[in-house]
């Protein structure tokens, strides 16, 4: 036998050639699972929630209902792997945050970086809240239990504020947990009300960012203070010019 032939029959050829088609397979299965998404994205963006139904999907996506279930499942497995995605995507909750002088300024940062990523994508989101209003899937953005959620965000934010400890800017008073529940209430109820429109991107923004530096101020040392009431007071004149605006329309 051919050295060629040897080649062609020995085990680790053989173990190679068997796990072509597998791994043609399994590409085959990410690329379709991605089309199904990015047509549920598509539809999401134009139609709202109502626009999303398994028929629809399916001929966008160019596949058969069947296969939408077999490859992703059912219309609220396919919201909840598109809230992956989404979540996915925000890779750095902000890419200057890690280049901030202070522990406190990297925590803002973070948070403010999360804020700006929700609004470039709320004609996706937005919709994405609508959807699991009331079942509290989606609710969990903005609370501090937030299993995946913009796990890279929280990780940054997590961090400063235990550096921020560390060095006596902020104290240990409460518990971890207590604290960011706290720190992300804000968010979560303004969340809802951003989702249904009642207010808009600036005030979700502001609502939210104001929520976060009180939550820091309640266990600010005296000598960092003054820097969130100055940011409080801040927000305060920006929402009161929001809702000015709001009113006049």
């Amino acid at each position: 036998m051919s050295a060629s032939n040897r080649s062609m029959t020995s085990p680790e050829a053989k173990s190679e050639a068997a796990t072509r088609p597998a791994g043609r397979r399994e590409a085959n299965v990410a690329a379709r699972r991605q089309r199904i998404l990015e047509s549920a994205r598509t539809l999401l963006k134009e139609s709202g929630p109502e626009g999303l139904s398994m028929r629809k999907l399916a001929k966008d996506a160019g596949l058969s209902v069947t296969t939408l279930y077999n490859l992703l499942g059912s219309r609220e497995a396919i919201l909840q792997a598109l809230i992956k995605d989404s979540d996915q995507r925000l890779e750095a909750a902000a890419p200057d945050a890690g280049a901030a002088r202070t522990p406190l300024r990297r925590a803002s940062r973070a948070m403010e970086g999360v804020l700006r990523y929700m609004i470039d994508n709320g004609d996706l989101l937005r919709p994405l809240i609508v959807a699991h209003f009331g079942t509290g899937y989606v609710a969990t953005l903005g609370q501090a239990d937030q299993g995946e959620h913009f796990r890279s965000a929280k990780d940054a934010i997590r961090a400063a504020i235990a550096e921020a400890q560390a060095s006596g800017q902020l104290r240990k008073t409460v518990g971890q947990e207590f604290l960011e529940a706290q720190l992300y209430a804000g968010w979560g109820l303004a969340l809802d009300q951003w989702a249904f429109g009642l207010i808009d991107d600036e005030t979700l923004r502001l609502r939210s960012l104001s929520g976060f530096y009180v939550g820091l101020l309640a266990i600010a040392e005296p000598e960092v203070r003054p820097g969130f009431e100055n940011e409080l007071r801040r927000l305060e004149r920006q929402l009161a010019a929001a809702d000015s605006r709001r009113g006049s329309k």
